[in-house]
C-alpha cells in the first residue's frame, strides 16, 4: 500500500505557518506531513503544537536571486531522508509554503498519473534545455566543469541532456527522492535545473504534470483564485501568498471528500 509524505518547506513566521498547517491538514486529510523550516531558527523554535519539524541551516537554501545564486534544496531533501529513515514511505510529495493543495484526493491522482506514465518523478513544466538560449542554461553551462559533471555521472545514452522544471511542487518515488537526495553537490547547480537533470541521469523516469501546469505559474499573487482554480480542475496551486478564512470554506465546500479534522 502506497503511503506518502508531504514535505513542506516554508520560512515564514508562525502564525502564518500555523494557518498554512491547517489548510493542509483540512484539504489532505489523514496522511503525513514533515515541516522543513529555513527561516530564523528561534521562529522555528517557537512555532506552536506538535508538529514534525526539522530545520534546515543550509545557508545555500537562503538566496536572494535563487538562479544568480545558484539556490539548493539539497539539505532539505537530504534531511528529510534521514528522517524517513525507520518510517515506510513510500512517496514523497513536495511542496513549497505557497503551493497549496486543493483536492482532497490529491495523492490518489498523483499515484494514478505515476502508473499511467511509468514515472518516478512528476513535476510541472518539464523542459529540456540543453543547446537552448534558455538564460539558466547559459549561465550553468558557462562554466567548464558543468556538462563533465553530468556525462560522468549519467547511465543514460546522451549525457549531456539538461532539464528544467518550475520546482515548487513535485511528487517522487521515494527511490528516486532518496538517490537524489543522498548526492552531495559537487558545486552549486541551481535547483530547477540539478533537480530534474540528476533524476534523469540517475535513471529515474521524470514526467510534466501537463495537464495542471496552468495552475502552476511563477509570476503574480493567485490567492483570490483559488475556489475558481479547485472548481476549474486544480490540483494544487501556486502562488498563493495570502490565505483568508473564506477561502478554505469556498474550496471545502467543493471537496466530498474533504472532512475537518476533529
Amino acid at each position: 500500500m502506497s503511503r506518502v509524505l508531504n514535505l513542506v518547506l516554508t520560512h515564514e513566521e508562525p502564525a502564518r505557518v500555523a494557518q498554512m498547517l491547517d489548510w493542509w491538514a483540512r484539504v489532505v486529510p489523514g496522511t503525513d506531513l514533515l515541516l522543513a523550516y529555513g527561516g530564523a531558527k528561534e521562529l522555528f523554535e517557537s512555532i506552536p503544537g506538535e508538529q514534525q519539524r526539522v530545520f534546515i541551516a543550509d545557508p545555500a537554501l537562503r538566496t536572494a536571486d535563487h538562479p544568480l545564486e545558484r539556490q539548493s534544496y539539497t539539505a532539505v531533501f537530504q534531511q528529510a531522508r534521514t528522517w524517513m529513515q525507520d518510517r515506510d514511505y513510500t512517496h514523497v510529495y513536495f511542496a513549497e509554503y505557497d503551493h497549496l493543495p486543493l483536492a482532497g484526493d490529491l495523492h490518489e491522482r498523483l499515484l494514478a498519473t505515476m502508473q499511467q506514465e511509468q514515472a518516478d518523478v512528476l513535476v510541472h513544466h518539464l523542459q529540456r534545455i540543453d543547446g537552448t538560449n534558455d538564460p539558466h542554461y547559459l549561465y550553468e553551462c558557462s562554466r567548464p566543469e558543468f556538462h563533465p559533471f553530468w556525462e560522468r555521472l549519467s547511465c543514460r545514452r546522451d549525457g549531456r541532456v539538461v532539464l528544467t522544471m518550475i520546482a515548487t511542487g513535485s511528487f517522487w518515488t521515494r527511490e528516486a527522492f532518496s538517490a537524489v537526495a543522498e548526492r552531495d553537490e559537487p558545486f552549486r547547480v541551481y535547483l530547477e535545473i540539478y533537480l530534474p537533470t540528476l533524476a534523469h541521469h540517475l535513471g529515474f523516469r521524470i514526467r510534466d504534470l501537463a495537464s495542471q501546469n496552468k495552475f502552476v505559474t511563477v509570476a503574480g499573487d493567485r490567492s483570490g483564485e483559488l475556489a475558481a482554480a479547485a472548481a476549474a480542475g486544480a490540483w494544487s496551486l501556486h502562488q498563493v501568498k495570502t490565505i483568508e478564512p473564506w477561502h478554505l470554506e469556498a474550496v471545502l465546500g467543493r471537496q466530498e471528500r474533504v472532512v475537518a479534522p476533529s
